[in-house]
């Protein structure tokens, strides 16, 4: 499946060149006349500004408005800059205008988790998990086995597109390209491996940045060098 998105944000350009899979391959399928799913965001900030902005942060709160047109395959997005709301690619396509699509061609989108779980006999099967938001479904998808022997590889944390094939075996896979968390209650204990994965290609936002550089939230549970000072995304001493 293909979208294309329109926005004012370069920061949702620079994050769904990690969330999607970007690129040649879906310019040329879109010339060679493949459907596609019609995303528009807007920031609610034109140029130039008549008021300033929070620590670079653009966003119109008072005017938001996220809209979904399922019969014409189009999303509309204003005024905020938040990930769900404005990385048109994920819930919004991926989740809600997919499960409609995919009612109409006789498959699934659904709100789920797929890992994959290895005993240690070399036995593999697959696991696709719903929950709802902010209640450790990443953290579930993430795992790392504490039993001697038992491997697990997450396959996606959010959003799993399935269908049965010609078999009967329902086959599962993840729309998505990279991982978008919410960072407060994530550390070393909760989550290890999300921890390792964003040290690279990582776009951080809304977050405390320390003086020397680093990054902080709330639940880290990583102590500060002697002097490192932080600062709250807000720009205000934290």
């Amino acid at each position: 499946k293909y979208g294309v998105q329109v926005t004012d944000s370069p920061y949702v350009v620079a994050s769904m060149g990690i969330m999607t899979r970007m690129g040649t391959p879906v310019l040329k399928k879109l010339a060679e006349g493949a459907e596609f799913v019609r995303c528009q965001h807007s920031l609610g900030r034109p140029l130039p500004l008549k008021a300033p902005l929070v620590n670079s942060w653009p966003c119109n709160p008072e005017k938001v408005l996220i809209s979904h047109l399922p019969d014409s395959r189009q999303i509309m997005s204003f005024g905020s800059g938040y990930g769900g709301n404005s990385l048109l690619g994920k819930k919004c396509f991926a989740l809600r205008i997919a499960s409609r699509i995919a009612k109409d061609e006789g498959w699934l989108a659904e709100h789920m988790l797929i890992l994959g779980i290895t005993n240690p006999q070399g036995v593999k099967r697959y696991v696709a998990a719903a929950f709802p938001s902010a209640c450790g479904k990443t953290n579930l998808a993430m795992m790392k086995p504490s039993l001697p022997g038992w491997k697990v590889e997450c396959v996606g944390d959010d959003i799993a597109w399935m269908k049965f094939d010609h078999q009967g075996n329902l086959r599962a896979i993840n729309p998505e390209n990279g991982f978008f968390g919410v960072a407060p209650g994530t550390s070393v204990n909760t989550n290890p491996n999300a921890m390792e994965t964003i040290v690279k290609n990582t776009i951080f936002t809304n977050i405390a940045e320390t003086s020397d550089g680093g990054v902080y939230w709330e639940g880290m549970d990583q102590s500060l060098p002697a002097g490192v000072s932080i600062t709250s995304w807000k720009n205000q001493p934290w």
